[in-house]
């Protein structure tokens, strides 16, 4: 994601260009693992580089949450089967691309050159996925129009990947959906698009987009193993110079390899791997009325919560097709300390989370797949919401009187906050002066310890047992227990 949101005119203008060839598919022989993909991908993308040695460290363990695919809810009928989406698979492809191997990722960069042949290694692999780049090929090259201050480019052109699923409907195949993500960061020393730390050291953007990335490619091998297979050709996108301003989308929808006016929908992923609370921001749904509809009929999915941010602009790559006047979705996990910093490392990946993001992206696309119309677009102005989640109760805490054993008195409630909605078995509610004893059976010690634990919120926000004890009439206390929903906003 780019550092700060731009303020962009609305262009509805549409433009078809004429496709070109696609050339020859890809293989489909038996797959090779992740060590021999890196290795291929070291010595493709740094021709004009030494190869760096060796396969990076593997992150710790994710979960496996192949159950949690299989419980999914029923698709409408349209797409089935296909490859499960998992957490082991996308950490692992974090794990590559995030690695100092590829020096963060820059566009026009060795680093950028090796994370693109990565992708391509693993796309061969795929049947029935062909190059959807020039010249019949993976890449589509364009140039940096940009002058950033101190950016080192290795080479005169960036790169995106790009790569076609054609359509299985002979009425539908025509119509596109894009589905994109940047896989470019800001590079050796955070000078291809902005390092917000000042720190001179790799920034490997493993949220910053590694995320997104993996998840494209996980969508791909999902989609292109399906028993029944989408409808319409889907057109996997992975763009570079996104950090020096959407460069390579921008490129895309000027000089597309399909006609601009069979795109009937663009989904975009952009650091979804720090998902909290099992909270992520969908941008866009105002760009549509059917992708609103999706959206809303999909709440509670895997345990999701969303926020609705209705602008189909963001500073991602989403806002370039959004200006050409194509029904847009934004899934965004939010901004953290890490952001555009050293520290946005693999380890720190909540590979389970991102997983079941990318298992949404693939019902919406099922869904809007299995409609027979194309989405109209909306006008959505504004621009997208530069979230940073964080855990709300909607309640203002402060010390507690002398004589009350707790360590917290509720000084303000909020009226329809999680606080406001506690309630007790009796069906009694929380209330302001109310002192706040223990947490989930746990006696707290500190208004420090209070906060930690209420922070600490897990991706099903599982509920807290609030005790809290209230002033009676003859001064005395009365003990009650309370669930207190978490929420993220």
């Amino acid at each position: 994601m780019i550092p700060a949101p731009q303020s962009r005119a609305t262009r509805l203008a549409r433009r078809s260009v004429r496709r070109p060839g696609t050339g020859t598919g890809p293989g489909t022989g038996p797959g090779i693992g992740a060590a021999a993909l890196l290795a291929l991908a070291l010595g493709l993308g740094a021709s004009a580089c030494a190869t760096p040695s060796g396969a990076p460290a593997a992150g710790p363990d994710a979960s496996s949450d192949s159950a949690a695919a299989e419980a999914a809810p029923a698709a409408p009928e349209g797409i089935r089967g296909g490859d499960p989406l998992t957490a082991d698979e996308i950490q692992e492809h974090v794990d590559i691309l995030a690695s100092d191997a590829f020096e963060g990722r820059g566009a026009a960069t060795d680093g950028e050159r090796k994370a693109g042949a990565y992708l391509v290694s693993l796309l061969e692999q795929l049947p029935g996925v062909e190059p959807g780049g020039d010249e019949g090929g993976w890449y589509q090259a364009f140039p940096i129009t940009v002058n950033q201050p101190g950016a080192v480019y290795d080479h005169d052109r960036a790169q995106n990947v790009v790569a076609v699923l054609p359509g299985s409907d002979p009425e539908l195949a025509h119509e596109v959906i894009v589905i994109g993500a940047h896989y470019d960061h800001v590079g050796p020393e955070g000078r291809h698009g902005g390092s917000l730390s000042g720190s001179r050291e790799i920034h490997n953007g493993a949220d910053d987009n590694a995320s997104g990335s993996a998840v494209v490619y996980e969508l791909a091998e999902t989609f292109a193993t399906a028993d029944v297979p989408p409808r319409r050709t889907i057109v996997f996108q992975w763009y570079s110079g996104e950090e020096l301003g959407l460069l390579g989308s921008r490129w895309w929808v000027a000089n597309p390899s399909v006609p601009l006016d069979d795109v009937v929908a663009m989904i975009n992923m952009d650091m979804i791997g720090r998902l909290q609370g099992g909270t992520l921001l969908i941008g866009g749904t105002g760009s549509s009325p059917v992708l609103e509809e999706i959206v809303a009929d999909l709440e509670g999915f895997e345990d999701l919560a969303f926020v609705l941010d209705p602008p189909g602009n963001a500073p991602s790559d989403n806002s370039s097709f959004y200006e050409q006047g194509i029904p847009v979705l934004f899934l965004f996990t939010g901004v953290h300390e890490d952001y555009h910093a050293p520290g946005d490392d693999p380890e720190k990946l909540n590979a389970p989370g991102t997983a079941k993001v990318g298992r949404l992206a693939r019902e919406i696309v099922v869904r809007l797949d299995a409609r027979d119309e194309r989405p109209p677009f909306r006008l959505a102005p504004g621009m997208a919401n530069y979230w940073m989640p964080k855990v709300d109760y909607g309640l203002t805490l402060d010390a507690p009187p002398e004589d009350a054993p707790g360590v917290a008195r509720i000084a303000v409630l909020v009226p329809g906050s999680s606080a406001g909605r506690a309630r007790d078995a009796e069906g009694r509610g929380l209330q302001e002066g109310d002192v706040i004893l223990s947490v989930d059976g746990q006696l707290l010690r500190s208004l420090e310890e209070l906060e930690a634990v209420l922070a600490d919120v897990d991706d099903r926000r599982t509920p807290k047992q609030l005790g809290v004890l209230r002033p009676t009439d003859d001064d005395d206390w009365e003990l009650l227990e309370l669930e207190l929903v978490p929420e993220i906003k």
